[in-house]
């Protein structure tokens, strides 16, 4: 794996403020959020900072777009989560997959903001998350993690679209 940069990296601990960290690096999106997170937890995920910021990413442009990779879609089907919403408002932007298979080698949930934002939350309970809004080695590294899954993943059919 490639080793995170240290320049511009701050690291949150469990009672740190990890949503406004997330929300802080949207902020800078400008075209593309990928996501890959175990079940897009409420406490971070199903914030209004955070969904007004992928919203905005989202309706940026024709080429904007977000792709989410979930191993449990629970939160999102059954119950209310924002993001939930914005896949149901948004569809061709917003994009919710589920992941068929899960690699031995995941260890972290992430969230990737263009070409170098990181937004990483280890897998282990006691290691703190940490963001970086330019470490461009990780995220591409990351971002071909990324697609390599979402090539492999589907649609749940849990978080279909029904037309009207």
């Amino acid at each position: 794996m490639v080793r995170p940069k240290t320049d511009g990296r701050r690291e949150i601990d469990q009672a740190g403020d990890q949503t406004g960290a997330l929300a802080e690096l949207l902020q800078a999106g400008k075209r593309i959020v990928r996501i890959l997170s175990d079940a897009l937890e409420p406490a971070i995920f199903d914030t209004e900072a955070v969904a007004t910021e992928i919203s905005r990413i989202a309706r940026n442009g024709r080429q904007c777009e977000v792709r989410i990779l979930l191993k449990d879609s629970l939160n999102l089907s059954k119950r209310r989560h924002r993001l939930g919403a914005l896949h149901r408002r948004l569809e061709s932007n917003v994009q919710i997959r589920k992941l068929t298979e899960f690699p031995e080698h995941f260890i972290a949930n992430y969230v990737l903001v263009d070409d170098g934002g990181v937004f990483f939350m280890p897998m282990d309970d006691d290691k703190s998350c940490f963001v970086n809004a330019d470490d461009r080695p990780l995220a591409r590294h990351l971002t071909e993690q990324f697609d390599e899954l979402w090539s492999r993943s589907a649609q749940d059919p849990e978080l279909r679209v029904m037309p009207l």
